[in-house]
């Protein structure tokens, strides 16, 4: 099958490659589209912690199933399906506790056996599999991976209280699903930052967040003075570490700051200012079953123009494109997409 590799720092070659022998457990997808994701970038820069080259990257997909190991049932070829791309051991003390997306021991895309998803086919275990509505396009399905990290960051580890004052540091493709979760959560105010006004306009126009573009002078004395009580939760979207500051002073004493931002090397924070406001700061990794099902039922039901967030869609032969024109923001995108059919 063809599939686009990563064969060093900033090159991605297509490439045919094996596909593995298809397991009892396990499923075989036609993938349909796959997402880039910003973590895709950071391997392209060579900057990831573990998929390293050569490496096919890639873990949102959505496709059809097309064959099915001699154990799976409830999933047959012709179904439309999504994957999680997470498999955790079940057995060590952090799943027993229920905490299975930090198992220490979990499997993703892109390491070991389990092939990236930037590829014609894709395995998954029928565990982590999930069917899509009939009338949901695969463009939106593939959606379902980081629309699930928001949904985790603001039902699991958030607490948003009834009109609770939501400010989200980071307007990228997980920020502004971050914001839509904040939105069905509950929250009232909703502020959201970033460099880009196209991010900016786009999150106004699903969930009528306040946006601040961080690129003008005094931004933060407008924003102290429009919110003078600060925010219940900030939400650290951003690897930016000027965000890191940005969360200690926007969050209220008692408030919490919840960090999905993956930062590539350490960021001091203001540890005073956590004990005198005696803020919770919060780590949020990915999510859980739970999670993932309530993306997919969102997407299904269309809760949001979801449509909008896709601002590009490549061919899978212009993989290095895709990648491109995410690491170098010349033009207006949030979220890419790579079409298998074309």
């Amino acid at each position: 099958m063809k599939a686009a590799v990563l064969v060093e720092t900033g090159r991605i070659d297509i490439c045919e490659v094996d596909r593995r022998r298809l397991a009892p457990d396990e499923i075989l997808i036609k993938t349909a589209y796959a997402g880039v994701c910003g973590s895709d970038l950071h391997a392209f820069r060579g900057k990831h912690p573990f998929r390293k080259p050569p490496v096919i990257l890639g873990h949102e997909l959505a496709g059809t199933v097309v064959e099915c190991g001699g154990d799976v049932r409830g999933v047959r070829p012709g179904d439309r399906v999504t994957v999680m791309p997470l498999l955790a051991c079940g057995t060590c003390r952090l799943c027993r506790m229920g905490r299975e997306n930090i198992c220490l021991d979990k499997r993703v895309p892109g390491v070991g056996d389990w092939l990236g998803a930037f590829a014609e086919y894709a395995l998954a275990k029928t565990s982590v599999t999930y069917p899509l509505g009939d009338a949901t396009p695969f463009e939106l399905g593939v959606l379902a991976e980081p629309l699930a990290v928001g949904v985790h960051a603001v039902t699991r580890q958030a607490r948003i209280e009834p009109d609770g004052r939501v400010l989200v540091l980071g307007g990228g493709t997980i920020g502004i699903l971050t914001a839509l979760a904040a939105r069905a959560a509950g929250a009232g105010d909703i502020v959201i930052t970033d460099l880009f006004e196209f991010n900016l306009a786009l999150t106004q126009a699903l969930c009528g967040a306040v946006t601040v573009h961080v690129g003008r002078d005094g931004w933060e004395e407008k924003l102290a003075r429009a919110y003078p009580d600060k925010f219940d939760v900030t939400f650290l979207c951003s690897g930016a570490p000027a965000t890191v500051g940005q969360a200690t002073r926007f969050t209220r004493r008692g408030g919490r700051i919840v960090v999905t931002g993956l930062f590539l090397e350490p960021v001091p924070m203001d540890l005073t200012a956590v004990t005198l406001g005696e803020l919770e700061v919060i780590g949020s990794q990915i999510y859980d079953h739970r999670d993932f099902r309530t993306a997919v039922d969102w997407i299904d039901a269309g809760r949001f123009d979801f449509r909008t967030l896709v601002t590009h869609v490549f061919p899978l032969a212009q993989a290095q494109q895709a990648l491109s024109v995410l690491a170098d923001r010349r033009e207006d995108a949030v979220k890419i997409l790579l079409d298998m059919s074309r």
